[in-house]
C-alpha cells in the first residue's frame, strides 16, 4: 500500500530552534497523532507537511508528488487547519467560505453550510467575534469542505468543550473510515486523541523520540501497582515515575513484556496489579522525566 504522505529526514532551523531529521509516513485509512509539549516543533512539522514553509533539507511527498513542483495539485486535495487561522478578521464566516470556494476546485458549499450548522456558527458572524472554540471548529469546517483526501490538523481540540471534542473525534474516525483517506493531527494534549490515533509520534526539542503503533504502546507501557514488600529493590528500580503511597506504590514500565515473568507470582497472589498507561503518562515521562 502506497502512503498518502511520506516525509524523509526533514530539517528546519530558526535562530533559536531546530527541527531535525523527522521521518514519517501516513497510509490510507490511518490516523497519525503527533504529540509533544509546547515548543516541541509540532507546528513547524505540520507546516512543512502542508507545504506552507520550505524545508532546509529532506523531502515531503504527498499523493506521490512533491512541493513546490505540484503545489496546487497537492493543496487542492489537502485539508489544512492551522493552529492560528489566517482568516480576514472583519469578514463574515459565510464570506470566507465563498472566498475559499473560488480557490479550491473541489469545494463543496453544502459540506461547509452543514458544518457551520453542526457547530452552531452563524454564517453572518464576523470571524473576529468567534470564540476560541468556534474559531477552531470553523477552521475544521474550512479544512473539510474542499473534500480532501488528507487532513492536516494543528491543535484541533484547542478551546473545545467536551461535547465538541467528541464531535471532533467522531469526525476524524468517519473521515478515515473508508480506507482511502487519512489524518495527521498534532497536539500537546493527548486526552481522547489516544483513542483515535492508530499510530503515535512524540517529538521533543525538535527531535523524534518515539514512534509506535498504539497497540504496541498498550502492550509495552503499563502502570504496575504493588505492595512495597512484593517486589525486590532491583525490580522496583526498573520502574519509572514511582509514586509512594501509604498502602502501596505504583511505577511506570516502558517494557512490560520484559518484566512480565518477574511479576507473575505477585500478580497471581494479588500483590501486584497492572493497567495500561495512558498516552499522557508516556508523554509526560518521556518529555519531563521522573
Amino acid at each position: 500500500m502506497e502512503p498518502l504522505l511520506e516525509a524523509r529526514d526533514l530539517e528546519k532551523s530558526y535562530p533559536e530552534f531546530r527541527l531535525g531529521g523527522i521521518s514519517l509516513e501516513v497510509l490510507p485509512g490511518s490516523i497519525l497523532g503527533v504529540f509533544g509539549p509546547n515548543g516541541a516543533g509540532k507546528t513547524t512539522l505540520v507546516k512543512l507537511l502542508a507545504g506552507q514553509i520550505p524545508a532546509d533539507s529532506g523531502t515531503v511527498r504527498v499523493f506521490g508528488d512533491s512541493y513546490p513542483e505540484r503545489d496546487k495539485e497537492i493543496k487542492d486535495r489537502v485539508g489544512y487547519a492551522p493552529q492560528e487561522p489566517p482568516y480576514f478578521p472583519d469578514r463574515s464566516v459565510g464570506y470566507l467560505g465563498r472566498f475559499a470556494g473560488r480557490i479550491f476546485s473541489r469545494w463543496d458549499g453544502g459540506i461547509f453550510s452543514r458544518s457551520l450548522d453542526r457547530f452552531h456558527i452563524p454564517a453572518e458572524k464576523k470571524f473576529r467575534h468567534l470564540s476560541g472554540g468556534q474559531k477552531t471548529l470553523f477552521s475544521l469546517a474550512m479544512a473539510l469542505s474542499p473534500q480532501p483526501d488528507l487532513l492536516l490538523l494543528d491543535e484541533p481540540a484547542a478551546g473545545l468543550d467536551d461535547a465538541h471534542r467528541r464531535w471532533l473525534f467522531d469526525i476524524l474516525r468517519d473521515f478515515a473510515a473508508d480506507g482511502k483517506k487519512a489524518v495527521v493531527v498534532c497536539s500537546h494534549v493527548s486526552e481522547g486523541l489516544d483513542d483515535v490515533c492508530e499510530r503515535v509520534l512524540i517529538i521533543h526539542h525538535g527531535r523524534l523520540i518515539l514512534a509506535a503503533d498504539k497497540e504496541e504502546l498498550l502492550e509495552r507501557w503499563k502502570w504496575v501497582h504493588f505492595r512495597d514488600d512484593a517486589l525486590d529493590a532491583s525490580l522496583a528500580a526498573r520502574l519509572k515515575s514511582v509514586r509512594r503511597r501509604p498502602f502501596g506504590s505504583s511505577g511506570l514500565c516502558g517494557d512490560f513484556p520484559a518484566l512480565r515473568g518477574f511479576l507473575a507470582d505477585g500478580m497471581a497472589a494479588g500483590d501486584v496489579k497492572v493497567e495500561n498507561a495512558k498516552l499522557a503518562d508516556i508523554l509526560i515521562h518521556l518529555t519531563e522525566g521522573d
